[in-house]
Order: structure tokens, then C-alpha cells, then sequence
């Protein structure tokens, strides 16, 4: 987990053993020259996100603590401060940015286990944990081996897309919970193959239609809700010439794209192309949303099964959405 490059403001942190390890991990020190100045969310997740998924941390005592996804090394030298080095293991799938992050930790007075490993396959070697986080770029789903590597009664903190889920591990494998009410900035980073797209999205052809909007596309919740049914898009939030924001769905691996203008009359100009309809998938989702009196992150919840299906759902678990 890559965390903030600056302290989250006053009032985020409840706890006096997070406040004491925000205040004392050197956040400098861990902050790739590439990203140094660039503000919070250049150096990973921002302030608030971070600040709530560690106080949602939840790791018995004496547990040991397992982070997915090393990055930088700070979130592994804030797990450090609060519940000692010794309890904590973090996993990285590349070989050369976990021995940086050795070296920072190192630096800081810090010595966790580092190991490499693929995110999906968790730790099984030092299973179990009393806890599992796992910051931004855990994808948009929870793997079957997080949960049922931690006891039972543990906690899974999980960021995904832009919103974070907190779930309590079952004696079946599974875990279930809710999502936080804090939603992280959605990344402005756009990849070579998604970029290529941008010249159709401005000036785009394919099918046109006139469709009914529930909500602006380009809003908050909306993109976190279509981010977690569609883990395989890609978005850009784009501004058409007259000013206008307009959301771009782009799936490279079929060629498939769409463009949403939405209207002042509460329907939006829709033009797309290839295999997939990528804004009809999306749509009854968002539009479930705003019948049911557009609640934030806070009014979903996900469980886990012990196969790894992450089931999404709006109010209690009778109340399922979607099977991601």
C-alpha cells in the first residue's frame, strides 16, 4: 500500500496509536523522486482514504498483519510503528520495487517482512493473519485466498476503485461488510491503449441514441458503481467543445467504446462502437442507485464467498445488487 504524501488533516485519525504513527513514519522518505512535489495523491491514496483505512484495521492482539502490495514501503513502515515490525508481512509482485522499499524501510528504522509474491495468492506461508490491507491497485475485486487467510472475526480492508471495503472474515472462508464513506479522487493515469481512443471519443461516430440518465456519468458515485461493474474499462472523464463534461468507456481488448454527453433534460447523447455496449451494462446499476435515494459508498455493502465470488449489495445482504 502506497499512502499519502502528507498527513491527513486534523480530525481523520481517532485512534492515538495511528495518530502516533502518521506523525512519526517520515513520509519523505519514501516518496519516489518521480512523484516528490506532486501533491498527495501522486505518492498514492490520498489523505482521507488512507487515514480510514488504517483506523478500519481492526488486528487482534499479537496477530500478525498482512499488506498486499508493498509500493513504496510506507504503508508497510506505518503497519511497522503501530504494531511492531514483527507482525507485520508485506507482498509485492516486483522483484526490484520491493527491494527499494527494503531499503527506505531500512532507512527509517523499520524491518517487516518483504516478500514477493502475486496479490491474488495472498501470503498461504504465513497464513493466518489477524488482518489483511491491501491500498489502491488491489483491483476491483477481493481473490478467494484474502479472506480465507485471515481468522476468523478478522478484517479485510480493501481498496477498490475508487471506494474501500471493510469486511469481517466468517468461519466459511468467506467475509462480508460494508464499504466506508470516503470515495478516493478516480485516477487521471490513462494507459497507451486507452489513449488511442481519445481522437473517437471527441469526435466520435459508431451507433448514436438518445438515452434516459439517472445521474451525471461523470459524478463520484456513479463511476465508483461502474468501476466496480466494469473492472475490465477503463474511463476518461473528457470536456466537450462547448465546455460540457463528458464520460469515455473504453474496452481495448474488443475494441468496444462509448461516449455519455448527458443533457440539462436529464438524458444524454450516446454514441459507441464494437461488441459490447459498454454504457448499457453500466446503466441499471447507476439507475438502481438514484430509485433507491442515491446513498453514498456507505450504503453498499460486498460479500466474499469462500470461492471468491464478490456479491455487491444496497442496504443488507437480502438486498443484492450484483454479482461482480
Amino acid at each position: 500500500m502506497t499512502i499519502a504524501a502528507r498527513p491527513p488533516a486534523d480530525g481523520l485519525l481517532h485512534s492515538a496509536p495511528w495518530r502516533a504513527a502518521f506523525a512519526a513514519v517520515p513520509r519523505e522518505k519514501f516518496l519516489p523522486a518521480d512523484v516528490q512535489g506532486r501533491g498527495a495523491v501522486a505518492g498514492g491514496l490520498p489523505p482521507t482514504t488512507a487515514a480510514a483505512m488504517c483506523e478500519a484495521l481492526d488486528v487482534p492482539g499479537g496477530a500478525r498483519v498482512l499488506e498486499v502490495g508493498t509500493g513504496t514501503g510506507y504503508g508497510a513502515a506505518l503497519l511497522s510503528h503501530r504494531f511492531g515490525s514483527a507482525r507485520v508481512v508485506s507482498l509485492d509482485a516486483d522483484p526490484e520495487r520491493l527491494a527499494a522499499a527494503r531499503t527506505r524501510l531500512a532507512h527509517a528504522g523499520y524491518a517487516p517482512e518483504l516478500l514477493v509474491g502475486e496479490a491474488a495468492h495472498g501470503c498461504p506461508e504465513r497464513a493466518p493473519f489477524g488482518g489483511l490491507l491491501a491500498g489502491r491497485g488491489a483491483g476491483r475485486r477481493v481473490p478467494a485466498a484474502w479472506p480465507g487467510q485471515v481468522v476468523p472475526g478478522g478484517t479485510v480492508v480493501v481498496a477498490l476503485g475508487t471506494g474501500t471495503a471493510v469486511l469481517r472474515t466468517g468461519g466459511d472462508g468467506g467475509a462480508a461488510g460494508r464499504f466506508l464513506p470516503v470515495l478516493a479522487p478516480a485516477t487521471d493515469a490513462v494507459e497507451p491503449a486507452v489513449r488511442a481512443y481519445i481522437p473517437a471519443l471527441l469526435v466520435p461516430l459508431g451507433t448514436q441514441a438518445d438515452v434516459p440518465l439517472a445521474a451525471d456519468p461523470t459524478a463520484d458515485m456513479p463511476r465508483f458503481l461502474g468501476g466496480l461493474a466494469q473492472p475490465d474499462v477503463s474511463e476518461l472523464c473528457l470536456i466537450d467543445a462547448d465546455g460540457r463534461p463528458v464520460l469515455g468507456l473504453v474496452h481495448p481488448g474488443t475494441g468496444s467504446w462509448a461516449r455519455v454527453a448527458p443533457r440539462d433534460d436529464g438524458t444524454a447523447r450516446l454514441q459507441y462502437d464494437g461488441p459490447r455496449n459498454l454504457w448499457a451494462e453500466r446503466a441499471p446499476l447507476i439507475a438502481a442507485w438514484g430509485d433507491a435515494g442515491r446513498p453514498g459508498p456507505e450504503g453498499y455493502g460486498l460479500t466474499v464467498t469462500a470461492s471468491g465470488v464478490n456479491r455487491l449489495w444496497l442496504g443488507s445482504q437480502e438486498g443484492q445488487v450484483l454479482t461482480l
